[in-house]
């Protein structure tokens, strides 16, 4: 209830009601004599600067502690000018329980005082209304006629228009959107995909981690000398370039390359008759009709590093696509089965072990022989009669005393046919029928001239055409056999050692024609 004689005593005093609001005000400072809001609003009642001395005083009776009360009876007594007084922009009307008592800064009044110079001028006079000046503006507190601007009243020092406090505008930064190509996703991407685009973005990214751009900084760095290698090798090695040039040849649809179907070779040897290799060969094919005609050329590159002073090289050269204008005079071969490994993954099993390996190498298929009177073979895994098989083959390493060739009628291990060549100038045809090996003629292997001796690649042709087996190398016929054990199965590559263990011999251009 006291808060409501309080709340009524102030709004009795906004509306100019002064002496119904003092009715209440003063038994509830008798009642309440700690309650310095009271006290305050009680000064609002009284026109005269003496009153409001002696309420002050009282109240300092009764609170000799209370600041605010001091600073008021110190504003009303001072000399100091009393446009300089301001007062806390607290509100007058927040009320509270009696059993709460405010702090003295929450109550109206609370003045704060600068420490100006005194003068006599500053002394606050009661007022005296002048009869002959306008009459302006009153004061909203004592009456006091003020001036149409003022901010304060000159006579009772109250503020009239509390200074407008703005409120304080924070500014929040908003982070701006990411460029596509740093988001997330297009990182991952790029990972996955490209890791030198990933790198770029990951570089340039102000606000990836640090140990990302680390990482993208060894990737890339990485990545261009990997690639500067290969393209160094690439356009340097002649193997490499004669690769290039072929297929070129092959895409610009200069020259074509060697698939299952009908097709027209030519076959030559080249050989060096220096005493330096080749570096690089150019093999130009030209195909003319009966009358002299010019159907066509076509050209292919080799390895000049293979031709070998004093040894010959063999080389093939697929002009089919040349032939088309002819109708015929030329006899075509029907291939059923071609492999030129460039592709692992073209059926061959890959095998490693004790006594060596078998694989795809550098567009080659490759076997290691490492034990002593030892052989290994691969077969693509076919079935075949009546054939003719082709394939060119190059010692890499090992010794001359060796073996290497092709096979046919494969069913098993322990039953097919072979036909070998040695880098020493040897061949053999023989057979492995229920696991016991036998060369046809006496003595086993034979001597030929028609091996080309050392590194150099030979071409070996073996056909099985019914009961009969036929040795080619390089072109020429060798030798031929009869033999019916063996009627049908699958073909391969066979290389093997004697006495020296260790050979490595490269086959290339594996091809299976009808008879």
């Amino acid at each position: 209830m006291a808060a409501n004689e309080l709340r009524d005593a102030i709004e009795l005093i906004k509306n100019g009601k002064k002496n119904e609001a003092r009715e209440i005000l003063e038994p509830y400072i008798i009642a309440h004599p700690h309650e310095i809001q009271a006290w305050m609003w009680e000064l609002e009642t009284r026109e005269s600067k003496d009153e409001k001395i002696r309420i002050i005083e009282a109240c300092l009776q009764h609170n000799p502690e209370s600041t605010l009360a001091k600073k008021a009876l110190k504003a009303l007594t001072s000399h100091h000018k009393t446009s300089t007084a301001v007062f806390k922009s607290v509100s007058p009307f927040i009320l509270y329980p009696d059993s709460e008592v405010p702090t003295e800064s929450a109550f109206p009044g609370d003045l704060v005082v600068t420490n100006e110079p005194e003068s006599a001028e500053s002394q606050v006079q009661p007022h005296q209304p002048d009869p002959d000046s306008e009459k302006g503006n009153q004061c909203s507190f004592c009456g006091a006629s003020i001036e149409v601007d003022a901010v304060t009243c000159n006579n009772c020092g109250r503020v009239l228009q509390p200074e407008k406090v703005e409120p304080e505008i924070q500014t929040v930064e908003t982070k701006k959107p990411k460029k596509w190509y740093r988001r997330v996703w297009v990182k991952l991407l790029a990972f996955f995909l490209c890791m030198p685009i990933w790198c770029v973005i990951e570089l340039g990214d102000p606000d990836a981690k640090v140990w990302a751009k680390v990482l993208a900084g060894i990737v890339l760095i990485f990545s261009v000398n990997v690639t500067s290698l290969l393209l160094y090798w690439l356009f340097t090695t002649n193997a490499s370039r004669a690769n290039l040039l072929n297929w070129y040849q092959y895409l610009t649809d200069q020259s074509t390359l060697n698939v299952p179907g009908n097709i027209v070779r030519v076959d030559g040897n080249v050989q060096s008759l220096g005493e330096t290799p080749f570096n690089l060969v150019e093999l130009e094919a030209k195909v003319y009709d009966k009358d002299g005609n010019l159907l066509g050329n076509s050209t292919r590159y080799i390895d000049g590093d293979s031709i070998l002073p004093g040894s010959p090289f063999r080389f093939q050269m697929d002009v089919t696509s040349l032939m088309s204008s002819l109708n015929g005079g030329l006899s075509t071969q029907q291939v059923l089965y071609y492999d030129s490994f460039s592709d692992p993954n073209s059926g061959w099993t890959v095998s490693k072990g004790e006594e060596g390996q078998t694989g795809y190498l550098e567009g080659q298929w490759r076997i290691v022989v490492d034990k002593a009177n030892y052989d290994l073979w691969s077969n693509p895994g076919s079935q075949f009669d009546n054939v003719k098989i082709e394939v060119d083959a190059t010692k890499l390493a090992g010794e001359e005393s060796n073996r290497f060739g092709l096979q046919c009628r494969y069913q098993d291990v322990d039953n097919y046919y072979f036909a070998v060549i040695s880098s020493d100038g040897y061949y053999g045809i023989g057979k492995v029928v229920n696991g016991v090996q036998t060369f046809f003629g006496v003595g086993g292997m034979q001597v030929t001239d028609k091996v080309y001796a050392r590194s150099t690649t030979n071409h070996i042709r073996f056909d099985c055409v019914g009961t009969r087996l036929s040795l080619y190398v390089n072109g020429d016929y060798v030798d031929a056999v009869d033999d019916a054990d063996l009627t049908t199965g699958d073909v391969g590559l066979l290389a093997g050692t004697f006495e020296n263990p260790g050979t490595v011999i490269a086959f290339d251009n594996f091809t299976v024609v009808m008879p």
